[in-house]
């Protein structure tokens, strides 16, 4: 497969297509449980690992900032999150954030402090979730970034 892919255009050839299916579906709803997302427009996978971890790049109607309609998504087997283009650029970066961002905030439950200032993963902040977390970022750590493609943003979409 070469990716990206729009997810209007997912075929049953896909790897992992029925999980991938379910991912985005996991992805558009969790986008969209945000006040500020007033409709996806569209939406297209740059990652699959079916349902263990997928990148997707989502374009919305962003009522809080005209400038800001494009979001990273990444969904699986770990909690989701949200990333603006104006960081990351291709799948590496997206993933290697995600990372930082766990470890400040599993760091921040291990040493009993509190996540306010941290990246606000919907999950208790306890130990037994930072340790299956942590569990999720040394796989992406040890097995994924090192082993994967880098897709880019397209063009347009790099310079802002």
């Amino acid at each position: 497969m070469i990716y990206p892919i729009k997810t209007t255009e997912l075929q049953e050839n896909l790897d992992f297509y029925s999980e991938v299916l379910l991912m985005q579906e996991r992805a558009t709803q969790y986008i969209k449980g945000f006040p500020w997302c007033k409709a996806v427009i569209g939406s297209s996978l740059y990652f699959n690992l079916g349902e263990k971890l997928c990148v997707f790049l989502y374009e919305i109607d962003n009522s809080a900032s005209k400038d800001d309609n494009f979001l990273w998504v990444v969904v699986g087997d770990l909690p989701p999150m949200y990333l603006d283009i104006y960081g990351p650029k291709n799948t590496v970066h997206v993933l290697a954030d995600y990372v930082d961002l766990a470890k400040k905030w599993i760091s921040n439950v291990e040493g009993g402090l509190p996540v306010t200032g941290c990246y606000p993963f919907n999950i208790a902040s306890t130990a037994e979730m930072a340790s299956l977390l942590k569990q999720r970022i040394v796989l992406i750590e040890n097995a994924i970034l090192a082993n994967m493609d880098e897709i880019a943003l397209p063009a347009a979409l790099k310079e802002l």
